[in-house]
């Protein structure tokens, strides 16, 4: 079955206060914006430190992560956003003019667009699951593929190993982990490359329909260290974690 998605999202970050919400066009061809996208965001703006002259937002989708960063973090700094999607990258840059702030969007792989460039805070929401996990979890629409690889790390590292070329001496760069991949491998290739990596933000999840119906995939990923879950009275659960890490080594 086709999983059908909303035709716009809303951002709004009660535990911020905030009164205005932000809403954007969404499209089939695009990766949906998800709870990982709010909470990244929302841990942005509570652990960001001096307000950044440059943000970049790699693996922008339809773009909300970029305009809500433009809208309350970025102040008057200029906003980057860039993904491997052209389909993507012309929705953002849509997404951004009707909602009135200036973001230049790129297409390209992780930071291949930017060659040369410094930013200040650089945030990441690419894919990070586990492959089997994404085909099953009818997150993904099924022209889009995680390319993830089997435990779900590919992208994340590859960031890790370059992020430090693209920040500025005080640079920040925020970046989600879910339980749903191999996480300690993403954790010892962020300390590889940053001296400082803390964990500001976590958020469990019971396991959806799609998932504990194909629970034996689930388990067998579980019984080779790809995964992690966690059982809470009668129910799985997976977690979503936001890191930040400085200071490159």
């Amino acid at each position: 079955m086709t999983p059908e998605f909303p035709p716009t999202f809303e951002y709004k970050d009660r535990k911020l206060g905030d009164c205005e919400s932000i809403v954007v066009t969404t499209s089939s061809k695009v990766f949906y914006p998800t709870s990982t996208s709010v909470l990244l965001l929302h841990a942005v703006r509570k652990n960001v430190g001096t307000p950044p002259k440059a943000i970049l937002d790699l693996g922008c989708g339809c773009g909300i992560v970029a305009i809500a960063l433009a809208k309350y973090v970025a102040l008057g700094g200029a906003v980057c956003a860039s993904d491997i999607s052209e389909e993507a990258v012309r929705l953002a840059q849509k997404n951004a003019e009707a909602c009135n702030v200036k973001v230049e969007c790129r297409c390209g792989s992780l930071f291949e667009p930017w060659s040369g460039m410094k930013f200040d805070l650089v945030v990441e929401d690419v894919s990070g699951m586990a492959e089997s996990v994404a085909r099953i979890s009818r997150w993904y629409p099924p022209q889009i593929h995680s390319e993830a690889g089997e435990d779900g790390t590919r992208w994340v590292s590859n960031i890790l190993t370059q992020a430090g070329e693209y920040l500025t001496p005080n640079g920040q760069l925020f970046f989600p982990v879910l339980t749903l991949s191999r996480e300690q491998r993403v954790l010892e290739q962020a300390r590889r490359y940053f001296r400082i990596v803390k964990l500001v933000e976590e958020q469990w999840y019971p396991l959806s329909e799609e998932l504990l119906s194909n629970f034996d995939v689930i388990q067998q990923l579980v019984d080779r260290g790809v995964v992690t879950i966690e059982k809470r009275g009668s129910r799985w659960w997976w977690g979503t974690k936001i890191y930040i890490a400085t200071n490159p080594t």
